[in-house]
């Protein structure tokens, strides 16, 4: 048995035992997924109204129906990578399993991440895929408009990947601070404001002043959201497109390193604490 299948039969269970407490819980999720697409509803007709207030076909480079796809789009792609990482470690920190976690004989990141793989996986298959085929339906009987090619369909789904990861990674760290305050709640939730808002879901990076966009772009909020739906958008092509998977894959990198930095403070602080 190889090193990567040796590892798979060691981790899967976690991302499995994820998949069956969803689905135990399948009202509380789909309530979850409800109230998301009532709130996309809701920035739809925003939108709808901005547009025809405006009177004009394109804002930004975006006309009426390149931002209803964006729309849908961003909820469907932050809806699929989101974790609960941090507030996983969080809890685990309050109740003391930590400690038990830590002392068994497997990687404690790496059980994290097949954890929010099994989150990954069933919200791709039993929310993503459905609503983007209902969507596609929809566009294609009210507006004759053909889904995108394959090229850009993976593409798009290469994006989603490293997007997860940056944001496995970003909340992962997060989850870190856990060990140093009481109670994460509120932090959490100004957390999840700020990627709202920073990551594109709500308004557009493009829409923002010049300045303000090259810096977000750069920073790693614009992966979890912004830079995938552009891909489907076919809005980021040649060498902006090999950019923006770049500073994917750069993130990656950077907060893999500070996930690292982070995780050594933290677990040196509990073996004092413990000490």
């Amino acid at each position: 048995m190889t090193y990567m299948k040796r590892k798979l039969r060691l981790y899967w269970p976690f991302s499995r035992g994820v998949i069956q407490s969803i689905m135990s819980y399948r009202v509380n999720f789909f309530m979850f997924v409800f109230g998301n697409l009532m709130r996309t509803f809701v920035v739809y007709y925003l939108w709808k109204a901005v547009f025809i207030s405006s009177g004009s076909g394109t804002i930004n480079g975006f006309s009426l129906n390149d931002m209803i796809i964006y729309i849908f789009m961003s909820s469907l792609t932050a809806g699929t990578i989101a974790t609960g990482t941090d507030s996983d470690i969080g809890h685990e920190v309050m109740d003391g399993s930590i400690a038990m976690n830590l002392i068994k004989p497997i990687s404690y990141k790496v059980r994290m991440l097949f954890m929010s793989f099994g989150s990954l996986l069933y919200q791709f298959i039993f929310i993503l895929l459905p609503v983007w085929i209902g969507l596609i339906a929809v566009r294609y009987f009210t507006a004759h408009e053909l889904p995108p090619d394959a090229k850009t369909i993976v593409l798009y789904l290469l994006s989603l990947m490293l997007g997860f990861f940056v944001n496995f990674l970003m909340n992962f760290s997060f989850g870190l601070l856990a060990f140093y305050v009481t109670n994460m709640w509120g932090i959490g939730h100004l957390k999840d404001a700020a990627l709202l808002f920073f990551s594109g879901q709500l308004i557009p990076i493009a829409f923002f002043p010049e300045l303000l966009q090259k810096i977000m772009q750069f920073f790693p909020f614009s992966s979890l959201n912004y830079i995938p739906v552009m891909i489907y958008l076919k809005k980021l092509t040649g060498m902006a497109l090999l950019q923006a998977l770049g500073i994917q894959i750069l993130w990656i990198a950077l907060l893999y390193l500070l996930s690292l930095w982070f995780w050594n403070k933290a677990t040196n602080k509990l073996v004092i604490l413990g000490g």
